[in-house]
């Protein structure tokens, strides 16, 4: 007997394990089955630093939800370019979008402060990228933001900052610029909104270009300049097999807002621990961003300089002192749209109560690589 019982407990103990396997990889095809599509449609190629933290956050969530979502990040033109994605996932056409909120200055000028208010909005503001960031995501901006796009454009979208990529360099020329005059006479591709009003301004002939077209131009001897981002996306996108000039600074253009887009039905549709996976990654992924352009911006100049015969120039100081006086007067002209105003006044008050501190450390920082440099 005693044989018996030992028998049906091992009996028994083998089918309770059978039962959760069984149990296990039914609820594993179940998730896997009933998963959660999300395409981002991108403004950008798949070389591009703001496509590769894309993907990272597609990684993350993926692993947080246990494939409970499942996020398809695609380049630039996949489904539509760059210029319909705002209309593309406001009408559910895809799931969510990636692009520039300097892009969205045509549907309302306040996008440019979104995205690349010029010289920081001006002189009497003066916000880098860090300061811009902890204005838009800890400070006011937030708000404002969700406005932007629920008020103003009224657009049926949540958005996220998910990345930046300034200060985006000046660029890159056929000739070396010494002078606004140099400028002037170059035929130059720039970002679109109150950065390209400025240089226009200034008697500079800029044009908007998509990223995908700007070298193609270039091959063709269309345009004779370009800015588009820093050594990050510059040296990945080829720029240097054109042009050996590289002029590496970017004080007009110190702040660009990479954000994530999705369609508010279908956010709503979410559970809410898949929103809060989301949210979270979208805040790492600013993180991982500022991380990346450090470390991959030192590589690839380097690179650049010893294996491409780049060129590495100081942008001359004229050029950014009439650009930041220049650009103070382009976004005071706009002032009379009350939610323009609304906008620059919050940055203005923000960096004024930011400044004090954080103008102490950005000299301490200076102060330690500009001795580290005279070795």
């Amino acid at each position: 007997m005693e044989w018996r019982s030992i028998r049906n407990q091992n009996f028994l103990a083998l089918l309770t394990l059978i039962l959760f396997i069984l149990l296990i990889n039914d609820s594993l095809f179940a998730a896997s089955s009933s998963a959660v599509k999300m395409r981002i449609q991108t403004a950008t190629q798949s070389v591009a630093i703001g496509f590769k933290a894309l993907d990272r956050l597609a990684k993350d969530v993926q692993r947080m939800s246990n494939g409970r979502l499942n996020i398809q990040v695609l380049p630039d033109g996949a489904i539509v370019p760059a210029a319909r994605i705002p209309d593309a996932i406001n009408t559910g056409l895809v799931e969510a979008g990636a692009t520039y909120a300097q892009y969205f200055a045509g549907k309302h000028i306040a996008g440019s402060l979104f995205g690349n208010p010029p010289a920081g909005g001006g002189k009497d503001i003066g916000f880098d990228q860090f300061a811009f960031m902890s204005w838009l995501m800890m400070g006011p901006g937030k708000e404002l933001y969700n406005e932007y796009f629920r008020d103003i454009l009224k657009m049926n979208v949540v958005v996220f900052p998910v990345g930046f990529h300034g200060p985006l360099s000046v660029g890159w020329f056929s000739k070396p610029i010494k002078s606004v005059k140099d400028l002037k006479e170059r035929r130059y591709r720039t970002g679109p909104g109150l950065i390209a009003e400025t240089w226009k301004k200034m008697g500079v002939p800029a044009t908007f270009l998509p990223g995908g077209e700007i070298l193609p131009a270039a091959q063709r001897g269309v345009i004779d300049g370009a800015q588009w981002g820093g050594p990050y996306d510059d040296v990945p996108f080829g720029f240097h097999q054109v042009w050996k000039n590289y002029y590496i600074q970017g004080a007009h253009f110190p702040i660009s807002n990479w954000q994530l887009l999705i369609n508010k039905d279908f956010w709503t549709k979410l559970s809410p621990d898949l929103q809060a996976m989301i949210e979270v990654a979208t805040e790492a992924s600013v993180l991982y961003t500022m991380l990346y352009l450090i470390h991959q911006n030192g590589i690839l100049l380097k690179e650049a300089k010893e294996k491409q015969g780049v060129k590495v120039y100081d942008v001359p100081k004229e050029i950014f002192e009439e650009f930041s006086k220049e650009a103070s007067e382009v976004v005071n002209k706009y002032t009379s749209d009350p939610f323009f105003k609304k906008v620059l006044d919050s940055q203005r008050a923000y960096a004024e109560l930011i400044r004090p501190w954080w103008n102490a450390a950005l000299k301490s920082f200076v102060y330690l690589t500009e001795e580290a440099s005279k070795k």
